[in-house]
């Protein structure tokens, strides 16, 4: 279609003119500017890039193209309804064959000739995590291998399995920016603190990217902790150490989750204590939803408050996994989750389990009845 349109466009020209295509410069504009819009595409180099957690304070001219009018010499004339209507179409057309397309990037060009990424292959790195950020895609292309054995050795001496090396790299290939003497000082840092070397490897293994925090920022972080809930000391390990990426969650979220666990579902200061000492998790969940499930579990299964404390695991499980045998149980007459009275069931086994489990231990029915009801849903 495009050669076909360009003879037709460039032919209407040299009629008119009466001449070659060399009499005049102008004469080529509009094809050449319909020639761009075809070939023209989003040449943007700007990628979305992501922040590093550890930085903080511690040709010009353009041609105008009018369908209405087409420029002969230095004389603007009307162009004949034909043409216009040609142009036209032709425009909507080219919306489809040239679609605006980002710049995208990938190791697959660069994985059989370069020895770094084959290396990083061996160790289980998921390349394609890096291929999001084009910077430190670009950095870690100019790195040997040879320099990243420093960092990869290291990880491995602070508790880092070998075996988990390729997915903890995966998470955090911003490690090889840092020097071997500020992740030696972060390490060190967690020592004075009491932490034992278990809990300091259980701590960088479960969130790869604490070690890009200063330990400025970590001390902050621990301490906004051990104010706001009143720890010990020994609590405070014991919170970093069973959830922490929770340590490094934006402190900001952690205070509405707070408030919503305090003033909208009315648990009390020390009840919202154990229940970031049992289940961290709850602070990092969404916040929408772990409000919807609170409110079925305690209004309409009837657990108390101090109930959900004992029992926070409940907390953590799916809407439609609750919903659904909550009903079930209520339709045989088997929910039972007051502790003072016969027949109780415990909120713990109430959600353990696949369905065989729970229709085996807790609804004490067949699974095809409980499949059969779910089909009612």
């Amino acid at each position: 279609m495009l050669p076909t349109l360009i003879t037709r466009f460039t032919a209407t020209f040299i009629l008119k003119r009466g001449g070659s295509l060399a009499r005049s410069s102008l004469i080529q504009r509009p094809t050449l500017t319909f020639l761009q819009r075809y070939t023209s595409g989003n040449t943007s180099n700007d990628q979305p890039q992501e922040n590093r957690l550890m930085q903080r304070p511690l040709d010009n001219v353009s041609l105008d193209y009018h369908p209405e009018t087409e420029v002969i010499s230095d004389t603007v004339v009307p162009t004949k309804k034909k043409n216009d209507a040609l142009l036209r179409v032709n425009e909507e057309d080219l919306v489809d064959v040239a679609p605006q397309i980002r710049p995208t990037f990938n190791f697959a060009a660069y994985a059989n000739k370069s020895h770094t990424l084959q290396e990083l292959i061996k160790l289980g790195v998921n390349l394609t995590k890096w291929e999001k950020d084009q910077e430190i895609s670009s950095y870690l292309l100019r790195l040997e291998f040879e320099d990243m054995k420093p960092h990869i050795i290291y990880l491995n001496d602070v508790g880092v399995s070998a075996d988990d090396l390729g997915r903890w790299l995966s998470l955090n290939p911003y490690i090889f920016k840092e020097s071997i003497g500020d992740l030696q000082v972060r390490f060190n840092y967690l020592l004075s603190k009491k932490f034992d070397r278990l809990q300091i490897a259980r701590i960088i293994s479960r969130n790869p990217k604490w070690l890009l925090h200063s330990t400025v920022e970590i001390d902050s972080k621990l301490g906004f902790f051990q104010h706001t809930f009143k720890l010990s000391n020994r609590e405070v390990r014991l919170l970093a150490t069973k959830q922490p990426k929770l340590i490094t969650h934006n402190l900001e979220l952690v205070k509405v989750r707070n408030f919503s666990i305090l003033e909208e579902m009315g648990f009390t200061f020390e009840e919202m204590k154990s229940l970031l000492l049992s289940k961290p998790k709850l602070w990092l969940a969404h916040g929408v939803s772990l409000m919807r499930r609170f409110d079925y579990i305690h209004n309409e299964m009837g657990l108390a408050h101090s109930h959900i404390v004992e029992f926070p695991n409940i907390l953590t499980h799916r809407d439609f996994k609750i919903k659904q045998r909550h009903k079930y149980l209520k339709l045989i007459g088997r929910d039972q989750f007051d502790p003072s009275k016969p027949n109780y069931i415990s909120p713990d086994s109430f959600v353990a389990g696949d369905d065989i489990a729970f229709c085996t231990n807790v609804a004490k029915s067949p699974v095809i009845e409980f499949n059969n009801f779910l089909k009612t849903l």
